[in-house]
């Protein structure tokens, strides 16, 4: 019996063997929206005398050269944390293994000790402790076992939070009105149901066709006046990076015009349960956050009027209308735009609280979502792509030209050329500047297209302020050639896009070059396409 009381007294005084676990921050933790509430730092030409007088307290907005070491610096850091944890914990695992090891051999010596004053075999306490207690000896080490579960495979790319139950309930009947849009050819999908019938399709194109015509009867396609060259895209740094692809940004602006749409291979960035989300029916901004398969965010901000998105929401429209005619025909900044710098900076909050890394956010837009998205980056220094959006109030030095933010415009579409450092629609709009002016983009400017396209708006437009009939021949072709070549199906003709989601994807003249492969393309190669460093492969329609 004294014995068997020493060998338990050991057994309870000997320290347990234990496994430390590497645990990355914030896995698990609770995900939460911090709302911003300050001022964004907006230069208003209405409100400041220098547009540059406040570029000290806008935060950073780097360079390609910038954003492409910051991405470096952070996969270096993610590696060097990589292995601490790792040197941690096999140094943790060590240490637990030696404390273990020790308390093993004194509790076999203690009870060896006190067996020999019983008569009990000592061989069965023996046993007890080596089961209780494996030895070094008798037991492989788990520390090498530990070590290849201690890196999460989602370290470098945090893994999309799904939809809570309640958040797929509530999108489903946006879901549901979707469907039966798709059976009438209003919205598509490469995965949705097909109409039976195209009827509207041929009327799109009769009625364009009976378009040109007029114009040519008003004489507007004869040779129009010369124009100023466009300063061509200048780009050295690296031709390949990580950020999305030019379908994944067109496709995402795309969605936003729909409702219950999903952009092609994204899912909803989502907080408690429900995909992040803003929409303001008295400013016009709607906006909505997206994951890319290769765990990137991109925020996609809506267009004018919203697409199908009025049946549930018809009252934002007068508001993104209004917007518009602010920024063609004044200085001002209008209030869409500070909603969309807040919204962003509750999206980089949420998503560092996810571990996802501030490189990794991204912007879009189509038309105002253009715009929004312009300011943004022009604010916030975030890289991303906006389609068929004018030229902004505010203005910055060298207006983003070494950015990683890039405009694409297509030739006939006046909207991106409502615009300063863009030739065309003058005397419409102020005085043209190469590369600044009034009204400039923020970012590179991409044009794609057929030039020829642009024709009858360049001889329209000196019909402007020649008197009121000529004014509404003017009007009557820039809303013409607007449907014919603003919305999403047409870049994504001429950008190689498998449009998906498609909204009245049979609007509008789909006709001239196709730039092939161009959908593929990151930022950077893009932009080391348009600068002439590799041949793009153009095809003629």
């Amino acid at each position: 019996m004294a014995a068997t009381a020493a060998l338990c007294a050991a057994l309870m005084t000997a320290p347990a063997p234990a496994l430390a676990w590497g645990d990355p921050a914030d896995q698990g933790s609770e995900p939460s929206v911090s709302h911003q509430t300050e001022a964004p730092q907006a230069v208003d030409r209405a409100d400041a005398p220098d547009d540059t007088s406040s570029d000290r307290d806008r935060p950073e907005r780097p360079s390609w050269k910038r954003f492409t070491e910051r991405l470096q610096e952070n996969r270096e850091q993610r590696k060097a944390d990589r292995e601490a944890r790792r040197e941690a914990q096999l140094a943790a695992d060590d240490d637990d293994t030696d404390r273990s090891d020790n308390g093993s051999r004194t509790a076999v010596q203690t009870a060896v000790d006190a067996s020999t004053t019983d008569d009990a075999p000592p061989a069965r306490h023996l046993r007890l402790v080596r089961t209780d207690q494996p030895s070094r000896d008798t037991v492989p080490e788990p520390a090498a076992a530990t070590v290849t579960v201690t890196e999460p495979p989602t370290a470098d790319a945090p893994a999309p939070q799904p939809l809570s139950p309640l958040g797929r309930l509530i999108q489903l009947p946006a879901r549901l009105v979707n469907t039966v849009l798709q059976v009438l050819d209003i919205t598509s999908s490469t995965s949705g149901p097909q109409p039976p019938i195209k009827i509207i399709p041929p009327i799109n194109d009769l009625l364009f066709a009976i378009f040109r015509e007029g114009e040519k009867w008003l004489r507007l396609d004869r040779t129009p006046p010369p124009q100023p060259a466009i300063p061509e895209v200048t780009y050295d740094g690296p031709p390949t990076g990580t950020t999305p692809t030019v379908a994944q940004f067109l496709n995402a602006s795309a969605s936003a015009y729909g409702l219950g749409t999903t952009p092609e291979g994204l899912v909803p960035f989502t907080v408690n349960g429900f995909q992040l989300a803003s929409a303001n029916i008295l400013s016009g901004m709607a906006a909505r956050a997206w994951v890319t398969p290769e765990g990137q965010v991109v925020i996609a901000y809506q267009g004018t009027t919203g697409g199908t998105n009025l049946l549930f929401n018809p009252f934002i429209a007068p508001a993104q209308l209004f917007t518009d005619t602010q920024i063609i025909f004044t200085s001002k900044t209008p209030r869409a735009f500070y909603d969309a710098l807040r919204f962003a900076k509750r999206v980089q909050a949420a998503a560092e609280k996810q571990g996802y890394d501030a490189d990794d956010i991204f912007v879009t837009g189509h038309s105002l979502g253009g715009w929004e998205a312009q300011y943004v980056a022009q604010q916030l220094g975030l890289p991303g792509v906006g389609f068929e959006a004018p030229g902004m109030n505010t203005t910055v030095e060298g207006n983003g030209r070494d950015s990683m933010f890039v405009n694409i415009i297509t030739y006939g579409d006046p909207a991106g050329f409502m615009a300063t450092d863009v030739p065309g629609l003058q005397p419409f709009m102020p005085p043209y500047v190469p590369g600044g002016g009034s009204k400039p983009h923020y970012g590179n400017i991409v044009l794609i297209g057929d030039p020829a396209a642009m024709t009858p708006l360049l001889n329209a437009v000196t019909l402007w302020h020649t008197g009121p009939i000529r004014n509404l021949v003017f009007l009557a072709d820039f809303f013409g050639n607007f449907f014919q070549y603003h919305l999403p199906g047409i870049q994504a003709y001429h950008l190689d896009v498998v449009p998906d989601p498609g909204v009245v994807p049979w609007l509008g003249t789909a006709r001239g070059p196709v730039n092939t492969g161009w959908g593929e393309l990151t930022i950077p190669e893009l932009l080391t396409v348009v600068a002439g460093q590799t041949a793009p492969n153009v095809l003629a329609a």
